[in-house]
């Protein structure tokens, strides 16, 4: 039997809450099986039909996805993009002298934006999160949400849709239920709108987090009050791990709990594997190597606490961009994930225990500088804008 998460988290109330229900609940392991399963909802929609994503490029997974909205018969259609999408495309920044001269990805940033105009076209609200503002001073000030709401059922989690997204490994929570969706619906729409805000759904599996963005400190707050509850054993699975998650884990080391790191091999952000593996070696964690580029995050608590959904749990998830987050407290869903984990990254491998500079101070010197810009620019407008416009 699935316990209920307000009794297993205690009575802590951060932001608004509500008592939710949910009727069905899964993982879902890898791009294709998530999409398999997202498509066929998305083509029974009748009522609503939101999705939300940092990055949707218009490649062939995008397109893909686009085509989906495209044809679906809801009658209410709407897609929110980031504005990271007009400056990233295929992890590459689209205005440096290399992406200018690269005709494959001028033909994608093209194919990107007519792909937008064509849902527009048929009849779907397309709106752009966050504007990165004069001189990209709002740059950090993302909205980093996935998220499909298809009638009541609803997915968040990791892929963002793109080809790149699509070919790592990543996974999808999928659940059910009216008043979970409604949350998630108005949480959407209060996005749409530009007028964010925090709020927090406690629901029979789970506890959810909508943050906002400036006040994540308060949800974050949770996290680290259940890692510092750990009596046995926390393990992290992140690309992007940083502190102030790294100086809980470290107090956690400190008092005898084992703390393990799964990271993949190759990053595509190489300086925060730097910084991770300094840390692991100075703190004592235990790492171990995926081997593809993993996109999954989430924090495992003595096989008890699972967390997950969009963050990275890095400094620039904690001050400034806007997330959704899940707290479970199901020893069957716990054991379903580990489950899943393992089959998705395969065998890992183990990490480095020697051959990282333990101090890295350069590379933690500029992670702090670029926390504090970070910070500066979680203070930037929140908005959402017609695009194409």
């Amino acid at each position: 039997m699935l316990l209920a998460v307000a009794g297993a988290l205690g009575q802590r109330r951060c932001g608004e809450g509500r008592a939710l229900s949910v009727t069905g609940f899964e993982f879902l392991w890898g791009s294709d099986a998530f999409w398999r399963r997202a498509a066929r909802d998305i083509a029974l929609a009748r009522r609503r039909l939101f999705v939300q994503a940092m990055t949707f490029e218009g490649d062939a997974a995008g397109l893909r996805v686009a085509a989906a909205i495209r044809d679906s018969v809801a009658v209410d259609r709407r897609v929110l993009v980031d504005a990271y999408t007009r400056h990233v495309v295929n992890d590459r920044f689209v205005w440096t002298p290399s992406a200018l001269a690269d005709s494959a990805l001028r033909n994608e940033i093209r194919s990107t934006r007519a792909m937008f105009v064509g849902l527009a076209a048929a009849g779907v609200k397309v709106r752009m999160t966050n504007p990165v503002g004069a001189f990209f001073s709002g740059y950090a000030a993302r909205n980093h949400k996935k998220l499909i709401l298809a009638d009541d059922v609803a997915y968040i989690g990791g892929v963002n849709f793109s080809d790149h997204n699509f070919a790592w490994s990543d996974f999808m929570i999928r659940f059910e239920g009216a008043a979970a969706a409604r949350f998630l619906a108005e949480d959407f729409e209060a996005t749409f709108a530009g007028v964010p805000r925090s709020r927090r759904a406690d629901i029979n599996q789970l506890r959810l987090y909508s943050l906002d963005g400036r006040t994540n400190a308060r949800a974050f707050a949770e996290v680290m009050e259940l890692m510092n509850s750990a009596e046995r054993e926390i393990t992290v699975v992140s690309p992007y791990l940083t502190f102030p998650f790294t100086d809980t884990l470290a107090e956690a080391r400190r008092r005898g709990v084992r703390v393990r790191l799964i990271t993949p091999r190759v990053n595509n952000k190489p300086a925060a594997q730097r910084y991770v593996l300094a840390q692991a070696l100075r703190h004592g964690f235990d790492v171990r190597f995926a081997p593809p580029m993993s996109h999954v995050k989430a924090i495992l608590i003595d096989d008890e606490h699972l967390i997950a959904g969009s963050s990275n749990f890095d400094f620039v998830s904690f001050a400034a961009e806007e997330e959704l987050l899940a707290i479970i407290a199901s020893p069957a869903l716990v054991e379903e994930f580990r489950k899943g984990l393992n089959t998705l990254l395969g065998d890992v491998v183990d990490g480095p225990s020697e051959g990282v500079d333990r101090s890295e101070w350069l590379v933690t010197a500029l992670m702090k500088i670029a926390a504090c810009l970070v910070r500066a620019s979680s203070a930037a407008r929140r908005t959402a804008i017609d695009w194409p416009n």
